[in-house]
This record gives structure tokens, sequence and C-alpha cells, in this order.
């Protein structure tokens, strides 16, 4: 069995824990590659399709490890319980907005973990913000080209972050903090091609319609000196 790139990185993203929940699970293979290498003793591995949950089960007793990994239909977090007491969270491959909805919902179980591994395919500014007013503190965030395509995958602990004014919040939501100070060369490019996408769209576009979007470019060119 073999990850993609992205889902790689999310597994090797989780650092050891006891109780793992893989929140949209598809063909399990990331939760049967995390209890294979040691990193999660126990995996509550959930989608909320039949289809791809019955792949995932077979996946898993292919592998020896239905001892290991509990499948459970579910919409995101609700069928896991407090009682469950998940230590580590992964949703991956969702938009921006239904993982905010998925942690919001699943806050009662939230109370138990120490870390969230979210690799959100859209809307990350919404992700960032629910984690900065949440008690959310990204100790670490990754970029990657997986098959052509830009990821974020996001490593949350419980814990204040780093105050900032209303402005500044904003900005870093958008564009991520830890990156940036990171001065991640693979993140300055991605911004440097963002940039230039937008100027060409800006050739093309009435005068009357540019405001926005001359707007975010200006914000990308704050966040590319950033880089430097």
């Amino acid at each position: 069995m073999k990850l993609s790139l992205r889902m790689e990185t999310v597994k090797n993203t989780v650092v050891p824990c006891k109780t793992l929940c893989d929140v949209g699970c598809d063909h399990g293979f990331v939760s049967i590659a995390l209890v294979e290498d040691g990193t999660a003793k126990k995996v509550i591995a959930c989608d909320i399709n039949k289809g791809p949950l019955a792949a995932a089960s077979d996946n898993i007793k292919a592998a020896g490890l239905s001892d290991s990994i509990e499948t459970r239909l579910s919409d995101g977090l609700h069928k896991v319980t407090k009682e469950d007491r998940p230590d580590a969270i992964v949703i991956a491959g969702m938009g921006g907005a239904l993982t905010v909805k998925i942690l919001t919902e699943g806050r009662e179980v939230l109370k138990t973990v120490s870390q969230l591994v979210l690799q959100p395919q859209s809307e990350l500014f919404l992700v960032r913000k629910w984690l900065r007013n949440e008690g959310y503190n990204i100790s670490k965030e990754c970029f990657l080209y997986d098959m052509g395509k830009p990821y974020f995958v996001i490593d949350a602990r419980p814990g204040e972050p780093t105050p900032h004014t209303d402005e500044e919040n904003a900005f870093f939501d958008e564009f991520s903090e830890y990156l940036l100070k990171d001065k991640n060369p693979l993140y300055r490019e991605y911004l440097k091609k963002g940039i230039e996408n937008n100027e060409t769209y800006l050739k093309g576009m009435p005068a009357e319609k540019r405001g926005e979007l001359i707007k975010k470019t200006e914000l990308m060119r704050k966040a590319l000196l950033m880089t430097e």
C-alpha cells in the first residue's frame, strides 16, 4: 500500500497517540498506515458513505488489523463519543467550511484531544480562524504539491495562539503565519505564482470590478515580502 504524497504528509504529521479518529477515512489507508507504523495504538475510522467504509473494512481485515481499527458510519464526529477519549483527530480532504462544521459539532469529543491534523481543500482562512478562536495553536503547517495541486497540512494543539491585532489575525488567517515565518521556499513560489495569475486576470477586467482583486493581490505581495 502506497500513500499519495498528500496523505503521507498527513500521516507523518500525526504524533504517537493511543486513540485516533480518522474522519472521512475513505478506504482506510491512512488508518492502516498509522497502526502499522506504531503511531496510533487504536483508530476509529469514520466515513459518512457506506461504500468507502465497506472498502475500508475489507482493507483493514486484509491487513489483519480488525482488532486495532474500528469502522463507524458517521457524519463527522457524530458517532464518536467522549467515552472513546480520542487524543488525536485527522480530517483530510474536505472543504474548510465542512472541516469547521465537523469540529464545531464535535466539541464534546475534542475535550480529550491533544492534536488536530487538518488538511482542508479550500477556505483555509475559516479553519485557521476557528482554531484561533477555539483556543488552538498551529504548531506546524506543511505546504506541498501533489500531482500538481497545492495542499496545506495543519498541526494544531490546544494552547493560546500568539496575540495579534484584529487586522493581523485576519491577515494570518488568510496567509499562514507559520509558513511565512518559516520562509518556506515552496510557499514563496506559490505566492509568486498567485500574484502573477492575478495580474493577468486584472488586465482583462473592467476597472469597476478590479478593486477586490487588487486588494487581495496587495496582501499577497505583503505576504511574499515576509518570506524573503
